[in-house]
């Protein structure tokens, strides 16, 4: 078997798993009760928030724990938008994924305003058209730090700029990109920043949302006072702790060895195939192309009936 889908999702690191299985067995009391090992819980908590938080040069009281990117993108954008109570219009990347763009659209039906920004044939959003976007009412911007198709890598130091200047908060969904690359959020000027766990070999239903200090978010959820009231309820423990396991076992940047050969071979076999963002920075682990005259449904059977796993679109998009 030769899976090729990391985009979509990695398989678990056995390490990550050995974790979980350890902290179910040992650690297996609620983190908010009282009680000693309710307190031992607390103290795995505590540790794994602090490392992921080190690992996007965060503070540790600037992590809410989700269970991943879509939960963690709905939470930014509509969490800031509902805590805005004059300015009413949001910018948001034409490429973004499902979970920005639905919620976007769904926001827009609430009566905010909505601007998608273009890219260009690269799939770069460019600093200029963002500044024409900007309105004196904009309260949000969110552009991905990279594309989960394509790999594409965008320009989010200059949007950082940009928007650090103009005093509105920036999005950014990193779910394609985190223990990929290495990531600042001081550095690139970046509000809110989502993960997940499960493109890094971790477990899948877990991620977290980084939100600066100074940021007001309204919760999507509301119960009891876990994550600063931002996401109540009773932490999933073993897969935190499997999340902070799973970064401890890579160092970004990744390799980009296996893409660029398979990219080379491609392109020695298909003379026609063309290499999606090429011309733009791109994730080392992501490789897009097109093959003009080939069906992707039908290569994708062929594929994997020879044992390989591929895939044409986002997994989100996969019932479209």
């Amino acid at each position: 078997m030769i899976y090729l889908d990391y985009a979509a999702t990695s398989p678990i690191n056995p390490a990550v798993l050995d974790e979980m299985h350890a902290v179910s067995r040992d650690f297996y009391a609620n983190p908010s009760s009282l009680y000693c090992i309710g307190y031992s819980a607390k103290k795995i908590l505590h540790a794994s928030r602090l490392a992921l938080a080190a690992s996007i040069h965060a503070e540790n009281d600037e992590i809410v724990f989700t269970s991943g990117g879509t939960e963690g993108n709905n939470l930014a954008l509509f969490g800031v938008l509902r805590a805005s109570r004059q300015k009413r219009h949001f910018i948001v990347g034409s490429t973004e994924h499902h979970s920005v763009l639905s919620a976007a659209r769904a926001l827009e039906r609430d009566g905010f305003s909505l601007t998608l920004l273009p890219c260009d044939r690269a799939g770069l959003y460019s600093s200029d058209a963002l500044r024409r976007a900007i309105r004196p009412d904009t309260a949000l911007v969110s552009l991905q730090i990279a594309n989960n198709e394509t790999g594409v890598m965008q320009p989010i130091a200059e949007i950082g700029a940009i928007t650090r200047e103009r005093r509105i908060p920036l999005h950014c969904d990193s779910v394609a990109a985190y223990c990929h690359i290495p990531i600042d959020v001081r550095a690139l000027k970046i509000d809110l920043l989502t993960t997940s766990a499960h493109k890094a070999g971790g477990p899948r239903g877990v991620g977290f949302l980084y939100i600066r200090n100074e940021i007001p978010v309204v919760p999507l959820l509301f119960g009891g006072q876990q994550e600063r009231a931002l996401r109540p309820g009773t932490e999933n423990l073993p897969s935190i702790a499997g999340f902070a396991k799973a970064l401890s076992c890579v160092t970004p940047p990744a390799c980009s060895d296996v893409r660029d050969r398979l990219q080379a071979q491609l392109s020695q076999l298909f003379p026609a195939c063309r290499v999606n963002g090429i011309e733009a920075p791109r994730l080392p682990h992501i490789l897009s192309v097109t093959l003009p005259g080939i069906s992707a449904e039908r290569l994708l059977y062929h594929l994997s009936s020879s044992g390989i796993f591929a895939s044409a679109r986002s997994a989100c998009a996969g019932g479209e």
